[in-house]
């Protein structure tokens, strides 16, 4: 019933305000995973889409609901549609390169790459080791940090080779248990400040954040994207602290988020390793992956940017901690292609350790719009 209110006051807006906004779907996302379960071959599709309104002159701002489901064919299946954020901005203050923006619901998300080719229009340099496909049992990861609750942003442009912004929000990541579940707890206030450099063979970006009243001492996070490219050698870091407690958090590698992604190309074939450290923390929660950690080796025939097909092979090596530790050992061929703005993956996975026959195969359809 909730899910249907927000729809139907979704579409009565909307009517209203389609003079003066945009309807997009800046995002939509189709992914099919294919196991083996008690002798059967089953397959189910994990969906999820953005659906926007935004304005211009008149609307300066922005509303956005989202849609996901776990398993798109059961109607039984965990589904929702809600709120995921809105912001009404002020932009060019006193004629300078300077906006304000009062914003409820998610916002930016820190040193995740994306926001070099949102913002100044740059090549992708995001990582491809992320999403569902190669997280199918735990944390989704996208960037170190995520603002998300309700408050004020400022922002100075003064270039497309620098960017400055400052957060102060009522910090929606902050819960605790109630009755057994996790719920929001309002009354603690986080600010953040960041900073990005756009250079042609060079892009950083960093943070720093802080919560409080929460905790004796309140508690901080930080964090660095660092990429640079020069004759056919890439190199992306992703290195931080989502959350720290000094009263309760021994400082050392367990905070850490810790992403290394050198990437080789050599003609149509490229080699990419990638060496990911799983966060104690994440989005100020615990994510009960301490110690987990991946190393991925992509070898990639030809050039996704350029070429409407490539593909290639993967071998992962995961230490996990979900459920019991243990290793795993997978090899991976994969294909992709683009056609008319639609980019497809077809991924499948042949778990080598530990070794079950009934496990062996796993296969993903995945599907993203872009728009």
């Amino acid at each position: 019933m909730k899910n249907l209110s927000i729809l139907i006051l979704f579409l009565v807006i909307i009517p209203s305000m389609a003079s003066t906004a945009n309807i997009t779907v800046p995002y939509m996302e189709l992914i099919t995973r294919g196991t083996m379960s008690n002798g059967l071959y089953e397959m189910s599709t994990r969906g999820e889409m953005d659906l926007a309104v935004e304005g211009g002159y008149k609307f300066g701002g922005m509303v956005t609901l989202n849609y996901k489901s776990e398993n798109i064919e059961d109607i039984a299946a965990t589904s929702s549609l809600s709120f995921k954020g809105a912001g009404l901005i002020i932009k060019d203050i006193f004629s300078l390169p300077l906006s304000f923006q009062y914003f409820v619901g998610e916002n930016d998300t820190l040193c995740s790459g994306d926001d070099f080719t949102k913002i100044f229009g740059s090549i992708p340099i995001t990582t491809q080791y992320a999403g569902y496909i190669y997280f199918p049992e735990g944390i989704i990861y996208d960037g170190i940090h995520t603002i998300s609750g309700t408050g004020l942003k400022f922002t100075l442009l003064p270039n497309d080779k620098s960017l400055y912004s400052f957060y102060f929000y009522q910090d929606a990541n902050i819960t605790h248990d109630v009755s057994g579940t996790s719920q929001f707890w309002p009354g603690h206030y986080s600010t953040d400040f960041r900073f990005m450099m756009n250079l042609k063979n060079l892009k950083i970006e960093t943070f720093l954040g802080a919560t409080f009243p929460i905790s004796t001492m309140g508690i901080y996070r930080g964090g660095i994207l660092f990429y640079t490219a020069d004759q056919g050698v890439e190199f992306l870091v992703q290195a931080g602290i989502p959350r720290w407690d000094p009263v309760s958090d021994l400082f050392g590698i367990n905070l850490f988020y810790l992403l290394f992604e050198p990437r080789v190309h050599m003609g149509i074939f490229s080699i990419i390793p990638t060496f990911f450290w799983h966060p104690q923390y994440y989005l100020q929660k615990e994510t009960n992956e301490l110690g987990s950690f991946d190393v991925n080796i992509n070898f990639l025939f030809g050039n996704p940017q350029k070429s409407p097909i490539s593909g290639g092979f993967e071998s992962n090596l995961a230490f996990t901690t979900i459920g019991t530790q243990q290793f795993l050992v997978k090899a991976s061929p994969y294909v992709s292609f683009i056609t008319q703005g639609v980019i497809w993956k077809i991924k499948m996975n042949a778990r080598i350790w530990p070794f079950n026959i009934n496990s062996l195969i796993e296969t993903f359809i995945g599907i993203r719009a872009e728009f």
